[in-house]
């Protein structure tokens, strides 16, 4: 019985120890940390753009103008610039009774144009298909997007 009684007291004295030992421990970092919160209503600054919009691109810096230099004689003429400056991407088309409707991200901005709308002023569309679109521009070139994104 001797044995028995100096087990559960050598027992009971390391689970006293336990608990001292365990008290003396430093607390676990709490998850939140209070210093942090803010009580009471709070006057907050108004969001500087929706973020749910995407950024539109600011324009782009006007370049110096070169003064024109006229070529020698006899060197082949310089190419004229391109006419067409649309900058549009085809992201996707929609049917909707027998007629498609192509949606076009423009300077940050989703439009939906189908056959014969204008995308831009002088810019019009001449054809829609699931995969491209074609658009006219005001000297008559035609360019052809592509749909842009998942590719199969």
């Amino acid at each position: 019985m001797a044995s028995k009684r100096t087990l559960a007291a050598i027992l009971i004295l390391g689970g006293a120890v336990t608990l001292v030992a365990a008290q003396d421990a430093a607390p676990p970092k709490p998850l939140v940390r209070k210093d942090l919160l803010v009580f009471g209503k709070v006057d907050l600054a108004p969001p500087v753009r929706d973020i749910f919009r995407p950024k539109t691109s600011a324009a782009p810096a006007k370049r110096p103008v070169r003064p024109s230099v006229k070529p020698a004689p006899g060197a082949p003429e310089p190419e004229a610039p391109p006419s067409f400056a649309l900058n549009i991407s085809y992201v996707g088309s929609v049917k909707a009774g027998g007629a498609t409707i192509a949606l076009v991200l423009k300077g940050g901005q989703t439009l939906s144009v189908s056959q014969g709308d204008e995308v831009a002023p002088g810019y019009k569309v001449i054809r829609v298909t699931a995969q491209a679109i074609i658009v006219r521009g005001p000297t008559g070139e035609t360019r052809t997007f592509a749909k842009q994104g998942d590719r199969p």
